[in-house]
């Protein structure tokens, strides 16, 4: 059916049409005075103008303009002797209202219409003798009521019809919810365990066991990681196929994109005789603004099928800029190795779903073959596309072209360093120790406690186990305890995280509204942090735990006056405060707003990093202004240290960034890739600036905390 606005102004088009014909024909046979008294015609139309203006309700407008019209159509035809033409003028009515209007509605207009000519029929019947008899007039009539049967028949079928189409999309609705659902319990249920044998795996790799059994306990981790990149595979495929992938287009810093895709592949590439090639265009901005998410995802697929085609020779990275206007450009990347090449025939199925090519000759490659496919949707999704050059037995280059929009536009000056690269094999070591920090882990499964326990006393302590969301609230109000940190499970039986955390937040204590609560989860939907950080957690950590990831969290969440830094595999004291520096206290003669000092940094950006907090954010700055590092910067500068001094740069940057110091957080993290690059020329050349930068926000800081203070 037509929308009500399109078919009331067809109506009051059609009716309007009538009525100037007929006032057309009076002026021709009876002069202006006749036709100015048949205009009483468009008073329907000024009518239903005005209703439609001043009324929402569209059954009174309706019923309005076809009682006025059935009327005035009348009177109209009985003065200029043209009733014969009421059937055809009512008949065409109907048609427009039989398009838009409830059943009811045109019922009730097909008994007042009907009705109205009856009456004609009874009262005019010497104006109706003009043009016909009156039995041919019954027949009219009789036409007239199987032609208005004929509609509502066509009605009721229509309004059947869109019931079952209504009926059939709220199915195919909640179809696609428990769809949704049955996603978010699938990977909850497959990555819980996962956690266990992937937690368990990493600390054994750190015993000192025999060659044979660290190459058992090796076995588990990659089968472990396979089969965790199979689960996002699927989960991946079928959030695509039911429309359900999102692209989230956020900044991201393009050097740190390449250095954690070239640790991952290098990582899988150990046992390999194959030499990975880089080469990247310097003149790359710095910061983008794009999906950095399904971009890795995507150089992952492209580098991981290169690798498992690939035995001998080389695998090439190759990334060029393509600026298209001031803030916006294209990434090109090329994916080039010297494998087995593909065949025209399997050319075809490349980017079919499960479609992994020569399935006979390839049983010892793994993967779902649903790589392609999802690089193939979401470079669509993002505005790109794909192509692929092969040929059998000699390689293959698979490109992509993507549209980017520039937040940076300095050059990031890439320069990768294939050994350091391979440094990636390593063993993770942490950054840190906090043997005083005080961590609450909540979770409904013992293994994941106890996995969550054995990694987490690696940074010298030893976690709170809690078993569910209820005694994690009870213990909170309690507060007996003052917890540092709360890691709380996602799903859990009774009450969940997410309720657990929103009591939290409801107990009217500043330590409860401010302390950071870490979503622990196993669910893998794209989306989900976002979710858990409007319930009110602060962040976010994917099961299965990694000894990275979970030192990046921790390092980002213990304060840093709990952190005792670990260089060379030695702890350094923490520093002595920055206050005592009494030419600074000297400085501060008025007690001012803090926010009002701190001329240079984005206030803003710091608040929003402390959940708008204010006195949240003051403690960090307390903790930023008693961290001085500069002194380690210069003792690893001296001894041309470009490892720890990278660490120094990485505290750096991590601080820098939570105050809302951006400008030398990005400085910070220039100078951490110099180091883990081992660019010491760089490192040298920049260090100057960066130590320039670093000391003034120090001594700003500084200068606004002891004038708040006093």
């Amino acid at each position: 059916m037509l929308p009500f606005r399109t078919s009331i102004l067809v109506s009051i088009i059609e009716f309007f049409s009538v009525v100037l014909l007929h006032v057309v024909y009076a002026a021709n046979q009876f002069g202006w005075e006749q036709a100015l008294f048949i205009s009483i015609g468009f008073l329907p139309v000024l009518l239903t103008i005005l209703l439609y203006r001043t009324i929402s309700n569209e059954d009174i407008i309706v019923r309005c303009f076809y009682v006025t019209m059935t009327l005035t159509s009348y009177i109209i035809s009985a003065q200029l002797d043209t009733l014969g033409m009421l059937i055809m003028i009512y008949m065409a009515e109907a048609l427009i209202i039989a398009l838009f209007v409830k059943k009811r509605i045109f019922i009730e207009y097909f008994i007042f219409s009907f009705l109205g000519l009856i009456a004609v029929g009874i009262f005019q019947t010497k104006e109706i003798n003009i043009f016909f008899s009156t039995w041919i007039y019954i027949i009219y009539l009789l036409f007239y009521c199987f032609g208005m049967i004929t509609l509502l028949i066509l009605i009721t079928g229509v309004e059947s019809y869109k019931a079952k189409m209504e009926e059939k999309n709220k199915e195919a609705q909640e179809a696609l919810e428990a769809k949704s659902n049955f996603l978010a319990n699938m990977s909850h249920e497959i990555r819980t365990p996962m956690n266990a044998i992937s937690g368990m795996a990493q600390l054994l790799s750190q015993k000192n066991f025999q060659k044979e059994e660290k190459e058992y306990i090796d076995t588990i981790q990659k089968s472990s990681e396979s089969l965790l990149s199979i689960i996002n595979e699927i989960l991946d495929f079928s959030k695509i196929d039911s429309g359900n992938m999102e692209i989230v287009e956020e900044e991201y810093h393009f050097n740190s994109l390449i250095h954690d895709v070239l640790s991952i592949i290098e990582f899988r590439m150990r046992g390999k005789s194959v030499k990975l090639i880089i080469d990247i265009d310097p003149r790359i901005p710095r910061v983008l603004i794009g999906d950095e998410l399904r971009i890795r995802q995507i150089l992952i697929n492209l580098l991981n099928n290169a690798v498992n085609f690939t035995h001998r020779g080389h695998i090439r990275l190759h990334i060029i800029w393509q600026k298209n206007e001031e803030n916006e450009g294209c990434l090109e990347v090329e994916v080039e190795d010297t494998g087995i090449g593909i065949s025209e025939e399997n050319m075809k199925k490349l980017f079919r779903a499960f479609g992994q090519i020569d399935t006979r000759k390839n049983r010892n490659v793994e993967g779902t073959g649903l790589g392609l496919v999802i690089s193939k949707s979401l470079l669509n999704q993002m505005g790109g596309d794909i192509w692929v050059e092969s040929t059998l037995n000699e390689g293959s280059v698979f490109s992509f072209r993507l549209p980017q929009r520039v937040k940076d536009g300095r050059p990031s000056n890439y320069e990768a360093n294939h050994e350091k690269v391979f440094a990636a094999n390593e063993e993770f070591k942490i950054s840190f120790r906090a043997p005083n920090a005080k961590i609450m882990v909540v979770d409904d499964n013992k293994v994941n406690l106890q996995v969550a326990s054995e990694l987490m006393k690696k940074f010298g302590f030893e976690p709170v186990l809690v078993d569910s969301g209820l005694e994690a609230v009870n213990r909170i109000e309690e507060n007996l305890v003052s917890y540092d940190l709360i890691f709380m499970d996602h799903m859990m039986p009774f009450m969940d995280g997410v309720e657990a955390t929103q009591k939290i937040r409801n107990i009217r204590t500043e330590y409860a509204q401010e302390l950071p609560i870490i979503a622990l989860t196993a669910n893998a939907i794209k989306g989900v942090e976002k979710q858990l950080k409007e319930a009110g957690m602060n962040d976010y950590l994917s099961k299965p735990i990694h000894m990275k990831q979970l030192n990046d969290i921790l390092e980002k969440w213990i304060p840093i006056n709990k952190q005792v830094r670990i260089m060379d595999g030695k702890e350094i004291a923490p520093p002595r405060s920055y206050f005592t520096n009494p030419m600074l206290k000297k400085e501060a003669e008025t007690k001012k707003d803090i926010l009002d000092c701190l001329k240079g940094i984005s206030v803003e950006d710091g608040l929003r990093n402390c959940g708008g907090n204010k006195n949240a954010y003051i403690r960090v700055l307390s903790t930023f202004a008693a961290s001085n590092l500069l002194a380690g910067l210069e003792e690893y500068l001296n001894k041309e240290d470009a490892d720890n001094y990278s660490v120094i740069a990485h505290s750096i940057k991590g601080a820098c960034r939570n105050i809302g110091a951006k400008e030398v957080g990005d400085i910070a993290y220039d100078m951490e890739l110099a180091g883990k690059n081992n660019d010491m020329e760089y490192i040298k050349e920049h260090h100057k600036e960066f130590a320039k930068e670093y000391g003034d926000v120090l001594r700003l800081v500084t200068k606004a905390l002891i004038e708040h203070q006093s």
